[in-house]
């Protein structure tokens, strides 16, 4: 490989999927604007996913170090606006950034330097935290208290693990997978089943833990519940569109032999119900475990309300996007 075909292999191009991101949106082009590459090491490209705020305009008017350019697209969802941005993309590796992570100053490097470190096709998995200002109320404080741990050390990551939020893989690796399946059109499991045939085609995930960004997240009880309906629903499309294997129904805890149970406890409504009553005087008194417990339960209800909404459902025909099989 010649030296500018090495050069063009190694420059970033962070794509920034969007949709009503005009709140946090400035912040993360800040960071963008402050990485310690210089601005031609990399590229941002933002795709706005069909918002109905200024998240397009604010894009397109950034006047810093890292001017993004800015491709639209009606609402499609995470994973069409990932590829979308890939598709733009005239970088050597891809390094998807959500629009509400806000990248610490050396996280582009830190993605390059993993990949230039290694001769064969490479997934790269960074590390993200909470910022301090959402964790105001006991569900955040609680629900992220494991990505507030340990950074552990660099290693390789298994498929089941990966979070799309924060990962940078070679422009090569994507194309060869055919990108993300746009037939995930909600939350979940996008990133998981896109790193699963990324694995299989022969890339190598490896978690990065230097390369942070500031998840800036809040959510309420509330909203948290519908994004695990989503949840639910996606890992029905997930664990059909791959032939329904044993494995991955176990993992996902959908499989025809665990569902029995998961009707007794979470679909009667009695366990949640409960579990709705003790909240508030749990969340009174500060009883962490009691209150985690509360939270979790109708966190599982909500992702069973989606599985079974799902498995009611006609399965569909085929992948939208081709895959490896499992």
């Amino acid at each position: 490989m010649s030296t500018a075909a090495r050069a063009d292999a190694l420059r970033a191009s962070v794509i920034v999927p969007c949709r009503d991101a005009a709140a946090v949106l400035p912040r993360t082009l800040a960071a963008l604007d402050a990485q310690t590459l210089a601005p031609g090491a990399f590229e941002v490209v933002v795709v706005d996913d069909g918002s109905s705020d200024a998240t397009a305009e604010i894009a397109e008017q950034w006047a810093g170090a890292a001017r993004p350019r800015v491709v639209r697209q009606p609402n499609r969802g995470l994973a069409a606006a990932r590829n979308r941005g890939a598709a733009a993309a005239r970088g050597g590796v891809l390094l998807f950034l959500d629009a509400d992570v806000i990248a610490r100053t050396d996280l582009v490097a830190r993605h390059l330097d993993r990949h230039a470190a290694s001769p064969a096709p490479l997934a790269v998995q960074g590390r993200t935290v909470p910022t301090p200002e959402t964790l105001t109320t006991p569900f955040m404080r609680l629900s992220t208290a494991r990505d507030r741990g340990a950074p552990g050390r660099p290693r390789d990551l298994s498929p089941l693990h990966v979070v799309g939020r924060n990962l940078s893989v070679t422009a090569a690796a994507h194309r060869a997978v055919g990108g993300f399946d746009e037939g995930f059109v909600g939350y979940g499991f996008e990133d998981v089943e896109y790193a699963l045939r990324l694995r299989r085609a022969g890339t190598r995930i490896v978690s990065e833990p230097a390369a942070v960004g500031l998840h800036h997240h809040p959510l309420t009880v509330e909203a948290a519940v519908r994004r695990q309906r989503a949840n639910g629903r996606a890992a029905v499309y997930f664990w059909r569109t791959h032939g329904r294997p044993i494995w991955l129904g176990l993992h996902l805890e959908l499989h025809p032999v665990l569902l029995p149970l998961k009707r007794l406890v979470y679909g009667t409504g009695v366990v949640p119900r409960l579990a709705r009553r003790v909240r508030p005087w749990a969340e009174r008194r500060r009883a962490d475990a009691l209150l985690d417990e509360c939270y979790r339960v109708l966190l599982w209800e909500a992702y069973y309300q989606g599985v079974f909404e799902a498995l009611r459902e006609p399965a569909p025909e085929a992948p939208r996007t081709p895959r490896a099989a499992l």
